[in-house]
């Protein structure tokens, strides 16, 4: 199984620094691309090649865009992070069972998030396979 491809986006340089060592500390993951832009449904983002999309939710708009990018790119998991609630850390955009519970620590829930998010790419792939 190839690494989950994530790109970065949107976040502030201390935040990106955090969620970039955690995803980079394992091994089925792997950051393919950094954008400062805001997260935009439109050609500004290229999501090509990507299989997740880390985003932050400082700007107000940014969840709207980023169901509106997943819209356009149904196999795009989409990951959320807010930096300023600790407590509710991220929102992922696409279901999915939290497997650690409420107790995890901080990075260990990042990192489900992203696999979650990913997931349909994995089976995106078996089925094309058949």
């Amino acid at each position: 199984m190839s690494p989950i491809r994530i790109l970065v986006a949107d976040m502030v340089a201390l935040d990106r620094d955090i969620v970039e060592r955690i995803a980079g500390e394992r091994r089925d993951m792997t950051i393919v691309s950094k954008a400062d832009l805001a997260v935009r449904s439109d050609a500004t983002l290229d999501v090509s090649g990507v299989d997740v999309l880390l985003a932050s939710a400082s700007d107000p708009d940014a969840l709207s865009e980023c169901l509106a990018l997943m819209r356009s790119h149904p196999r795009l998991g989409v990951v959320v992070v807010d930096p300023a609630d600790r407590l509710g850390v991220l929102r992922v955009c696409r279901p999915f069972e939290q497997p650690r519970g409420a107790g995890a620590p901080w990075p260990e829930y990042l990192v489900d998030a992203i696999r979650a998010a990913a997931a349909d790419r994995d089976r995106d792939d078996q089925a094309n396979r058949r």
